[in-house]
């Protein structure tokens, strides 16, 4: 799903996916050694080196590795996250590079066409899968639903269809688009019916590899994870039952609102009212400690409506 950021970084998804060739690279690669590590990575897929394959290559290892740090930076917050529900569902480990190609690790991400978040889910999609879409919150942008949800949907697609190649194809274009292709085609082989489906999704798989290539190896490349801000705060989430009010908190734990309101990218107001299954609701690890003690003793302080 080619998306449009809200960052002022630069988007690697422009132009519906299609690679650019036209600022001139960081340093040439030598596809030799690329091919090389590619046959001894561990992605999932297959991972055949082609011309998509080198194109996003060069995008990420090139003229485009200051965003693959960005990238990269962000994975410090994300990944573990990733990796924790992966692990949990007996998901291969590597689909943890997917949200690079969804939404450039940007958990606010949304698209031309309204898919949103970390795994860029359309509305009714997200809806489907369980997450909460409404005035005060969107569970799309939330990286601990939207993952699970993501990996959940993932296990389904690849049980339905077989192979992670078409399992990630029919995530990006859908198993409907995916499965009337294989019958018309009689094939179920992605390399061979790719060129049928969509164009975003042709060359999605080569996305993909390049994408896991990159978060394999790219210290042999000179590429080296920024920090952000948000991972010095050490964010840590923890499941909330009661109404929340993100002035109040800020007010009690010191937090700027400014970040509460980047550490907790689905909420859409700054309050956020009480909900059976709770909400995850992330603060710096050392801002617990006075959110609990203003709970314990000032609780109107921190669930009442602005």
């Amino acid at each position: 799903m080619a998306v449009l950021l809200c960052t002022a970084s630069t988007n690697l998804l422009a132009n519906n996916g299609t690679p650019d060739n036209t600022t001139p690279p960081k340093e040439a690669l030598d596809y030799d050694i690329l091919k090389l590590r590619l046959n001894m990575m561990d992605c999932s897929v297959k991972a055949e080196f082609n011309q998509d394959v080198a194109a996003y290559l060069r995008r990420f290892l090139t003229y485009g590795y200051q965003d693959t740090e960005r990238m990269l930076g962000e994975g410090k917050i994300y990944f573990p996250i990733f990796e924790h529900y992966l692990e949990l569902h007996g998901m291969p480990k590597s689909l943890k590079y997917l949200p690079m190609v969804e939404s450039s690790m940007v958990p606010y991400a949304v698209s031309y066409a309204g898919a949103a978040g970390l795994w860029q889910f359309m509305p009714s999609t997200g809806r489907y899968l369980g997450l909460t879409i409404d005035k005060y919150m969107d569970e799309r942008k939330d990286p601990y639903k939207s993952t699970e949800a993501a990996i959940k949907y993932l296990k389904k697609l690849y049980k339905r269809f077989g192979t992670w190649e078409l399992a990630l194809a029919a995530y990006n274009c859908g198993p409907t688009r995916l499965s009337r292709t294989i019958r018309e085609y009689q094939n179920d082989d992605y390399w061979t019916i790719k060129e049928a489906l969509p164009k975003e999704t042709q060359r999605y798989i080569s996305r993909y590899i390049a994408a896991c290539y990159t978060g394999t190896f790219h210290t042999l490349h000179g590429i080296f994870p920024s920090t952000s801000e948000l991972f010095h705060l050490e964010p840590m989430a923890a499941r909330l039952y009661t109404s929340i009010s993100l002035p109040s908190v800020s007010a009690v734990t010191g937090v700027e609102l400014s970040t509460l309101r980047k550490l907790n990218p689905s909420f859409k107001m700054d309050y956020m009212p009480a909900r059976a299954n709770g909400v995850f609701f992330v603060l710096p690890r050392s801002a617990w400690y006075d959110y609990l003690d203003a709970k314990n003793n000032r609780k109107e302080d921190l669930a009442a409506q602005p």
